[in-house]
C-alpha cells in the first residue's frame, strides 16, 4: 500500500479552458504589472508588456517571480532592484481570485485518501506559484487535503526531471516505492516518475478537454485510469 500520493494539477485534479482562462489569468498579470508601472511614474504600453511576457513561452514554467520581472524590467530599460520586487509580488498575487475549473472526481476522491492516512502532494509543471495554486485549491476546496505543492516555477525545475520528483520526496520523507504519482502526461508524469524511482498512475479522464488521446505506451505500462474514482480500488492493488 502507498503511503502518499502526488497529483499532477492541470487536467487532472483541475482544467483551464484554452484560450479563454489563460487569456483571464495573462490579462490580470499584465494589469498588475502596468498598475505598479504607473504607481513609479512609468507610462509603459500594456502592448509592450504582454509581448515580452508572451516571448517568454514555456519558460513561464521554470522561472521564479522575481526572474520573471526581472526580464520585464530589463526589457523596459529599467534597472530598479525594489521596482522588480514589486512587480514580482504584484504578478504573483494578481491571480488571487482567479479560480481554475474543478474536476468533479477530485473534490471526492482527495478526502477519502485523506482519510485512509496518505499524505497528498501537487508536483506541477505550471507558471503559478506553490503559493498561488494553494490560492485557488482553497478556493476550491481542496486545499485541506494537500500536504505539499510543488511548483516548477518556484523550484526552476520541471517534470519530467528527476530532480523535481527528487524534492518532492524530500518533502514527503519517503522512498520512492512509498509513493504513487499520479497524472494526465504520459513522458512529465508517467515516465518522469516511473524514471526517479516512484510508482505511476496514468489518469485519462479529462484528455478530450485538451484535444488529446491515450498513449498506448504509456497505458500499457501503469494502470490507467478514466476516473479518479477507481484510484482508492488501484492503489490498493498496486
Amino acid at each position: 500500500m502507498a503511503k502518499a500520493v502526488s497529483f499532477d494539477l492541470w487536467f487532472t485534479l483541475v482544467w483551464e479552458k484554452v484560450p479563454e482562462d489563460v487569456e483571464l489569468y495573462t490579462n490580470l498579470r499584465i494589469s498588475s504589472i502596468e498598475r505598479t508601472l504607473k504607481a513609479r511614474g512609468y507610462e509603459v504600453p500594456k502592448e509592450l508588456i504582454l509581448r515580452v511576457y508572451r516571448g517568454l513561452g514555456n519558460f513561464r514554467m521554470v522561472l521564479s517571480v522575481r526572474e520573471l520581472a526581472s526580464i520585464i524590467t530589463a526589457a523596459l530599460g529599467l534597472r530598479d532592484p525594489k521596482l522588480i520586487e514589486e512587480i514580482a509580488r504584484a504578478y504573483e498575487t494578481s491571480t488571487d481570485d482567479f479560480t481554475p475549473r474543478l474536476n468533479e472526481e477530485a473534490a471526492e476522491v482527495l478526502p477519502k485518501l485523506k482519510r485512509a492516512g496518505l499524505k497528498i502532494a501537487v508536483v506541477s509543471n505550471t507558471s503559478f506559484t506553490a503559493r498561488s495554486v494553494r490560492r485557488f485549491l482553497d478556493n476550491l476546496g481542496l486545499g485541506e487535503y494537500v500536504d505539499y505543492v510543488i511548483s516548477s516555477s518556484d523550484v526552476g525545475l520541471a517534470k519530467p526531471q528527476r530532480a523535481i520528483f527528487v524534492k518532492l520526496l524530500e518533502h514527503l520523507g519517503y522512498n520512492g516505492s512509498d509513493v504513487v504519482h499520479v497524472g494526465d502526461s504520459c513522458v512529465d508524469d508517467v515516465l518522469g516518475a516511473l524514471s526517479s524511482g516512484l510508482r505511476a498512475v496514468y489518469y485519462v479522464g479529462l484528455l478530450e478537454l485538451r484535444n488529446a488521446e491515450v498513449d498506448e505506451l504509456c497505458s500499457r505500462l501503469v494502470p490507467t485510469l478514466r476516473s479518479l474514482h477507481d484510484l482508492p480500488r488501484v492503489l490498493n492493488s498496486l
